[in-house]
């Protein structure tokens, strides 16, 4: 675990006087990138990838992680099996379908921990052609079988932000009195507002009191997954559900490194995170799965960092003017980069990163050359198209 130095934080006083007087937990993190992340389209992950990216997440200091579901196939076994005998420091968990037949492929595999997972609103079980009373059963007969035989157990009801109160407080006893110790409230479909997330949370601990440890698992779908998922760390939630970037179904799920950031650095909670390792770890799992993001995305976006404009680029020496914290913690470079929108101190800062000589009574020429060389390639100049201009500059 690393510990942020707050100097390299530049937020300003707000966020501290809106929160005067209020506490935000400080909950661990549940990386579900191997099950829930590998369902995003097109993603696929072989049991030797699947170890490597268990082995990204532990570096970066999750609590958990959820290797699979391991009635999937025999290549999910393969790669929980080679997850488990890594020796990672995180728990390992597993995930199941309220099914005996689920939770024994997970008691097959050894696994001591275990979410078990049930549709619990009327339009899920509507869809599954399942009834109430039988969805209890299952529930009860599962979580029964996989206690009685010493996993941990997690109840995860499946779209619970869609369901009535009354019937998810009857599944969720059902769940604890089967011998669940643990309770995860999902939303699915990514409908819940972060108000929702408090007030759902507090029903829940109503019906357990305050010392059962509760789960958030969230999605994206409107872009309040962090949100939702900063409501439900401030409601109390033991743990957070989430991916590396938010990858998953749909619009993805709760993004973990993003939400770390905005506990660490806007709500000063020590999350475990290593936040110095998760742009390498981004990285890596993007070459991994084949997918891109957007360069202006937090915490690992490629152009969090960079500065075109001239504007910007005249205050660059001073960083905590054009930025809201430091690079370094991130553990990623600064840079400036060439285009149409650059300024005189674009060339200048340039010249001396490139070890560029020119005059400088020519950089005005230079500026309206890279203006006129990006507006004709629509598109920012590389290192050595800069070059070339200076080069040509000084003939």
């Amino acid at each position: 675990m690393t510990h942020i130095d707050r100097s390299q934080v530049w937020t300003g006083d707000l966020n501290d006087l809106a929160l005067a007087g209020r506490s935000v937990g400080t909950p661990r993190f549940y990386d579900t990138t191997l099950r829930d992340g590998e369902q995003s389209v097109g993603t696929s992950f072989d049991p030797d990838q699947k170890l490597e990216i268990a082995q990204l997440l532990d570096g970066l200091g999750v609590g958990r992680i959820e290797a699979g579901f391991p009635r999937v196939s025999e290549e999910d076994r393969i790669a929980i099996r080679s997850i488990l005998d890594a020796g990672l420091k995180a728990e390992i968990w597993g995930f199941s379908r309220a099914l005996v037949e689920d939770v024994q492929a997970v008691l097959d595999l050894g696994m001591r921990h275990a979410v078990i997972e049930a549709p619990v609103s009327d339009r899920k079980l509507s869809a599954l052609s399942v009834s109430r009373e039988a969805v209890l059963e299952r529930v009860a007969k599962a979580i029964a079988f996989a206690t009685g035989n010493g996993v941990k157990v997690a109840f995860f009801g499946v779209d619970c932000s869609r369901g009535d109160l009354g019937f998810l407080e009857r599944i969720y006893k059902t769940a604890r009195d089967a011998g669940a110790s643990e309770f995860a409230i999902v939303d699915t479909l990514g409908i819940a507002t972060p108000e929702a997330v408090t007030y759902l949370i507090g029903n829940v601990r109503g019906w357990f009191g305050p010392d059962v440890p509760l789960h958030f698992h969230g999605h994206n779908d409107f872009g309040l997954g962090t949100a939702c998922a900063v409501a439900a760390a401030s409601a109390g939630a033991a743990w957070i559900h989430g991916t590396i970037d938010g990858i998953g179904e749909r619009a993805g799920n709760a993004n973990l490194p993003e939400i770390a950031a905005a506990l660490e650095l806007l709500y000063k909670v020590e999350t475990g995170i290593r936040l110095d390792r998760v742009r390498a770890a981004s990285q890596r799992l993007r070459e991994i799965a084949g997918y891109q993001l957007e360069p202006w995305k937090s915490v690992v976006g490629r152009n969090l960092f960079v500065r075109e404009t001239g504007a910007v680029a005249a205050q660059f020496h001073i960083p905590e003017a054009i930025e809201p914290y430091s690079s370094t913690l991130l553990d990623t470079p600064r840079g400036i980069v060439l285009g149409k929108k650059s300024g005189i101190a674009s060339i200048k800062l340039k010249c001396e990163e490139l070890k560029l000589t020119p005059a400088p009574e020519s950089y005005p020429r230079l500026l309206e050359d890279v203006k006129q060389f990006a507006i004709r390639k629509r598109g920012l100049l590389t290192d050595e198209e800069f070059r070339s201009l200076v080069e040509r500059a000084q003939d």
